[in-house]
């Protein structure tokens, strides 16, 4: 045999041995079952409807599309699209509502599946900044799911971009043997949102009262000068929201002495705190809203001259010249600022009409000479401060940390 002929024999025998490997390994491969491909051409069908329906803005069929897919045939860029789907719904409802907080822990549970899916694709470390910025925690164990924060975080990013790759059915999660077109959904429903908000507040703020305006500005002795003070209050929040405060507060304001008179006016109230607040805007940073109080007041007259004060309440040596209790009432509309990454501190401004109602004032029963007081009017008749219901308007401003 000649050694041309010899390498035309090796060649064919080549040939020939590489076609039957490629024939074996062909054989060797599984076709896919006529279920499968059912499976697989129906969610291709669902995608193309969810990603339509993300289009038009409709984010409930277009979850609605991609949960159906991910049900046919599991995979990892099925879970980042819901995960998207649920971002966007977010930012369409107002923050703290109840629609958000489902919406955003869904978005962090999808999120959370992708990463789970697919915790080698090139976007894993961006998908778990986003999960980071949407208020969400990872557990101690990376095998279990991310927790959410009760707060609202401070910035909210912009949800992502659908996936619209050829292929939204790449690297799937390879189905079950005995899958078919009725597999059990995985769990991608939304977890109830918990309660959401601070449960409580309690701060100072500085009060201005202007009480008994008229019958100040009528009288002789006393200057309509309002009265500035110190006071606290605190409440729990209640609701779903946490947007109804209830609790109290104590005031105590002072009116500064004028320099053409000697008596001043002392106020203090003890009261219930009812208020409804209103966030405002699509961050929540400033809040309206409105309430009241009702309790408890007393005022004080009190003198600053150098003579001795006949008749005084607690006798010569006491500057109060009378004393008198009642009811306070007032409503309030109040805008609120939230402040910190948190939004758990709050600087208020808070404005209010109310009523007082007060009795004619204490006397003392004789004076320094042991001459009778019990007739003569009091103090506060006396300088034409009436008895009966009375205009009071406050405004204060205050702070108070959130927890």
């Amino acid at each position: 045999m000649t050694a041309t002929r010899a390498r035309r024999c090796l060649a064919i025998a080549l040939f020939v041995r590489a076609a039957l490997a490629a024939t074996s390994v062909e054989a060797a491969a599984p076709s896919p079952s006529p279920q499968a491909e059912a499976a697989k051409a129906q969610a291709k069908a669902a995608i193309d409807r969810a990603r339509a329906a993300a289009k038009a803005g409709d984010h409930d069929a277009a979850l609605a599309g991609f949960e159906e897919a991910l049900r046919l045939w599991p995979s990892a860029k099925l879970h980042f699209n819901i995960g998207v789907c649920h971002h966007r719904a977010m930012a369409e409802h107002e923050p703290g509502s109840v629609p958000y907080e489902q919406h955003r822990a869904a978005a962090v549970t999808a999120y959370d599946d992708y990463l789970k899916a697919a915790p080698h694709a090139s976007d894993a470390e961006d998908v778990e900044a986003m999960i980071r910025a949407l208020g969400g925690t990872p557990a101690d164990d990376d095998t279990q799911p991310w927790t959410i924060e009760l707060v609202e975080p401070d910035d909210v990013p912009d949800p992502p971009g659908l996936d619209e790759s050829d292929d939204p059915l790449a690297r799937p999660t390879p189905p079950p043997e005995s899958q078919t077109t009725t597999t059990t959904p995985p769990a991608t429903a939304p977890r109830p949102p918990p309660p959401t908000g601070p449960r409580g507040r309690v701060g100072p703020f500085l009060p201005l009262i202007s009480s008994h305006p008229r019958d100040l500005a009528a009288s002789t002795e006393l200057r309509p000068l309002p009265a500035l003070g110190l006071g606290v209050r605190g409440n729990a929040f209640l609701g779903q929201r946490r947007l109804i405060g209830l609790g109290g507060e104590l005031a105590i304001a002072l009116q500064p002495t004028s320099a053409s008179t000697r008596h001043r006016l002392h106020v203090a109230y003890l009261g219930v705190l009812v208020e409804a607040r209103h966030p405002l805007g699509r961050r929540g940073r400033f809040e309206l809203g409105g309430g009241g109080v009702l309790g408890f007041g007393t005022q004080s007259l009190v003198y600053d001259g150098d003579e001795p004060l006949r008749c005084a309440v607690g006798g010569t040596r006491n500057d109060e010249a009378s004393r008198r209790t009642g009811l306070w009432a007032s409503t309030r509309v109040t805008l609120a600022a939230l402040l910190g990454p948190r939004r758990n501190h709050e600087l208020s401004l808070r404005l209010g009409p109310g009523l007082s109602a007060y009795g004619a004032g204490s006397s003392a029963s004789e004076d320094a000479d042991g001459q009778g007081c019990a007739d003569e009017p009091s103090a506060f008749e006396h300088f034409g401060l009436r008895e009966g219901p009375a205009l009071v308007v406050s405004v204060d401003i205050g702070y108070a940390p959130r927890f």
